[in-house]
């Protein structure tokens, strides 16, 4: 069963004002691609939300599948892109597209039910997508490292019509940030609130890195997409299948 997340509201201000970061990347990952061993013509987009990424790979002339958990951001997404394919599924859902190369733009893996095992999905996704890639095949994505400093934070961001804040909190027993999300956005006369509560899991770089290998990936990590520097305690795995 699919987690709510990205609803209408804080959708609509994902898709407005917080696609940066996919964008930053778009041009390494776009880089990267091109420069594979194995020849990349179809591409799934994990996380693809309202189709930041998606757009790039288009224009860049790959084949493009964009998946993510949130029908209203995959309903701008196909208005954005209409020369791309999405599914309204989870990726530890759905059965992988055939494809050259899988990427995971904004920590999309991370985000579990603080009951589940998150380490057990990752690492049963990690087989699933060597079995899905060919050798050469590309598996890009970025993640959320354990350890210090502290996430812990609130900000605050508008626009003509809306506003978000975000408190975030880190507990370093369960490997989990939580982040409440409070929107406001003006409907007519009158701006409604909602909000969203999101549970983000963080991992451990050398155990990931052992999974890996042990999939039949060779790995390389970055803190920066490029000349896209990530925020603090993110990490990219640039994956190629051997």
């Amino acid at each position: 069963m699919l987690e709510l997340l990205y609803e209408r509201d804080l959708a609509y201000i994902h898709a407005a004002a917080f696609s940066g970061l996919a964008e930053g990347a778009a041009p390494e990952i776009v880089r990267r691609l091109r420069s594979a061993r194995a020849a990349i013509r179809s591409v799934v987009d994990v996380g693809c939300g309202a189709g930041p990424l998606a757009t790039a790979l288009v224009e860049a002339g790959f084949d493009v599948t964009g998946i993510d958990a949130s029908a209203d951001l995959i309903t701008i997404a196909q208005q954005r892109v209409p020369k791309a394919r999405f599914l309204h599924s989870s990726i530890y859902d759905a059965e992988i597209p055939a494809c050259q190369a899988i990427v995971a733009v904004g920590e999309p893996l991370a985000y579990h039910a603080e009951s589940a095992d998150a380490d057990s999905r990752i690492a049963s996704l990690f087989h699933r997508a060597a079995q899905a890639l060919p050798a050469g095949g590309m598996f890009i994505f970025d993640l959320i490292e354990f350890g210090e400093p502290s996430l812990g934070s609130r900000s605050w961001h508008s626009g003509e019509d809306w506003a978000v804040l975000v408190e975030t909190s880190e507990k370093q027993d369960s490997r989990t940030l939580v982040r409440r999300i409070e929107t406001f956005r003006r409907v007519g006369e009158l701006y409604r609130r909602g909000c969203e509560v999101h549970t983000v899991r963080l991992f451990d770089t050398a155990a990931l890195l052992n999974q890996l290998a042990g999939c039949g990936f060779e790995t390389e990590t970055a803190q920066a997409y490029g000349a896209s520097q990530l925020p603090l305690r993110r990490r990219a795995f640039f994956c190629a299948r051997v």
